[in-house]
């Protein structure tokens, strides 16, 4: 079973690492560059932090600082985790990074009008 759950991780790499690029091109051209791009088409979220106090505001924006930096450390990591057969403690924080960024892009789409519940 570890075998086969080693193996779809490794398939898997490639297409989370395609992921991780055109999101991370997604953020410079639509946040910090602020200009209109192809990428556009693939949606922007613009979550609304109104209803929460200053200091919640804060750390969601603070957390979008982070996974901003997260995904430069992704498009180092992932290519030696593909590169290495071997479970390493680079996989490990590979794994870590990617559950955070899922629970955070999970929690900000949330706070997006459109995608409320």
């Amino acid at each position: 079973m570890k075998k086969y759950l080693n193996r779809i991780w490794h398939f898997s790499l490639p297409i989370i690492f395609l992921i991780i690029i055109v999101h991370f091109l997604k953020d410079i051209t639509q946040d910090v560059l602020k200009i209109p791009t192809f990428l556009d088409l693939l949606g922007n979220v613009n979550e609304d932090l109104s209803a929460f106090p200053p200091l919640i505001q804060q750390i969601i924006i603070a957390l979008g600082f982070i996974s901003f930096g997260i995904e430069v450390f992704l498009i180092v990591a992932i290519p030696k985790v593909m590169k290495n057969k071997e479970n390493s403690k680079l996989e490990k924080y590979v794994m870590i990074s990617l559950l955070f960024l899922v629970i955070y892009f999970i929690s900000v789409s949330l706070m997006d009008p459109r995608y409320r519940l």
